[in-house]
């Protein structure tokens, strides 16, 4: 008797759980993640993006992609990553129909809006909460959808930045090798130098000559090639270490110091004065608006055309 009524009980058992495991499959599929589609990247020429305190536009034009109004580049990897984020952005699970957002940063004081367009038409809408305690999800709202849902990747991250953060910091490059002659101007005077080559003497009976470059001036003086080949080290790719609010080339007046890299197109380095934060102001022919350069990168590029011609000088 006591056998039956533990095959009894086995019995009720095995029914509890497979109404469990029914239930439980059922109140999964009770929903369906929505299926956003599919937009390419190059379909999108606008990003709006909206927080508490600040806005931000950015535009794709001929010459790439800007903030707007100011015409800011923005910098390549940046735009990569949002219109990665735009594109990628996959719901992986229903988290909140109570429509309470206050605890996944949805909220109109704490979310981030996105919204991708192209063409004049708005191809992706959404709102960005905190990312997940992993950093691996973020909590985002959908367009015209008041469910909270997880999507892949710390979406929060790559939207939460400033203009300062999403400018392009390459400012001046030359292809070293393509250098054929710099000129340096400054209070002291102008320099101009060509580069050329000459043959070395072997110092060892029976080595072949030894070719290296030289850099000369019109009447054939010889430059400092140490002191050239700091300079060229230094503009190869140089990044800015900051901008000037809200200025433009015209406003910066007369350049201290100009450096120009000669080769199939000239390009033109122009030093001015420095400020209270050590940095000093410049341009480029290579970027269209001023920046900052930090202190100990201006002492590598600045040098007089005494000291290229290995002249001691009082600084």
């Amino acid at each position: 008797m006591s056998i039956k009524k533990e095959y009894v009980g086995l019995a009720a058992v095995i029914v509890a759980l497979v109404l469990y495991l029914v239930l439980r499959d059922s109140d999964r599929t009770h929903y369906e993640l929505p299926a956003l589609g599919t937009i390419e990247r190059d379909g999108i020429d606008r990003i709006e993006i909206a927080g508490a305190a600040d806005s931000l536009t950015l535009a794709r034009g001929d010459d790439g992609w800007t903030i707007e109004p100011q015409g800011y580049p923005v910098a390549t990897a940046k735009i990569d990553e949002m219109l990665g984020a735009v594109t990628g952005l996959t719901p992986t699970s229903l988290v909140s129909e109570s429509e309470n957002y206050r605890q996944y940063d949805l909220t109109d004081d704490a979310k981030i809006r996105v919204e991708a367009a192209g063409g004049g038409k708005v191809l992706r809408r959404f709102d960005v909460g905190k990312a997940a305690s992993t950093y691996r999800h973020t909590f985002v709202l959908l367009d015209g959808d008041p469910r909270v849902y997880q999507a892949r990747e710390n979406v929060r991250r790559v939207f939460e930045t400033t203009v300062d953060q999403l400018r392009d910091r390459n400012v001046f490059a030359v292809d070293r090798d393509a250098v054929t002659g710099i000129a340096v101007s400054d209070s002291s005077g102008t320099l101009d130098l060509a580069k050329t080559t000459k043959t070395l003497e072997p110092t060892e009976e029976g080595a072949p000559p030894v070719t290296v470059t030289a850099w000369l001036t019109a009447d054939s003086l010889e430059a400092d090639g140490a002191v050239v080949d700091q300079i060229l080290g230094r503009i190869v790719n140089l990044q800015a270490d900051g901008f000037p609010e809200e200025m433009t080339k015209a406003q910066l007046g007369a350049p201290a110091y100009t450096l120009v890299a000669t080769g199939a197109a000239g390009d033109t380095l122009r030093l001015y004065g420095e400020r209270d934060d050590k940095k000093h102001l410049a341009s480029s022919s290579r970027y269209p608006f001023p920046f900052l350069l930090a202190e100990w990168k201006v002492k590598q590029i600045r040098k007089s055309p005494a000291e290229l011609m290995g002249e001691s000088t009082d600084e």
